[in-house]
């Protein structure tokens, strides 16, 4: 549990890194007529897994990444922050633990041994040769007036442990999601 709670604090942090092991794009979902020229103002919030201790330093300083990204995006796009949006901006991060196997092979784990009586047996297995965290980050985004979803889109990738590579994964996730915003 600890662990888990652990990783939850990292997940922001170390959320998708451009360098090594990538991130997927999730299928982006648009509302018919949907643009962002047609407002002027949003707000965040934040989805974060069961569990997670947000009151850690790692994860402030990833949810002020994050925070900072988005709004500096929309600023961009000619949206304002404001304590009544128009448009409500959902940042939601969901982490899976995963194991890592590969089959074993008598070429390089060694031949079966004789075990007398004609006994020799060897079986193909899955072993587990690591764990790793992956991660998918999904960015909503919903009409506050007419209480709608209107834009969806996210990525999905293998959490870094390195926090550099990790914060220039979550940077540019982010600015690719919000590259896809129209």
């Amino acid at each position: 549990m600890k662990k888990n709670i652990i990783w939850a604090v990292l997940a922001m942090s170390v959320f998708f890194t451009a360098c090594s092991t990538g991130y997927k794009h999730l299928k982006t979902s648009k509302e018919t007529g949907f643009s962002v020229r047609n407002y002027h103002t949003f707000d965040l919030q934040y989805t974060f897994p069961e569990g997670a201790d947000t009151l850690a330093p790692r994860f402030a300083e990833s949810k002020r990444l994050a925070t900072k990204l988005i709004t500096a995006n929309l600023a961009q796009k000619g949206l304002v922050k404001s304590q009544s949006p128009e448009l409500m901006v959902n940042l939601s991060v969901q982490l899976q633990e995963k194991t890592q196997t590969r089959t074993t092979d008598f070429r390089t784990d060694g031949l079966p041994k004789y075990m007398g009586q004609r006994r020799y047996s060897w079986k193909s297995e899955e072993i587990e040769v690591g764990k790793y965290q992956e991660g998918t980050l999904i960015l909503d985004i919903i009409d506050t007036k007419n209480d709608k979803l209107v834009w969806r889109s996210g990525v999905k990738g293998i959490l870094p442990e390195n926090t550099a590579k990790a914060e220039a994964g979550l940077t540019a996730a982010i600015n690719d999601l919000l590259g896809k915003l129209q």
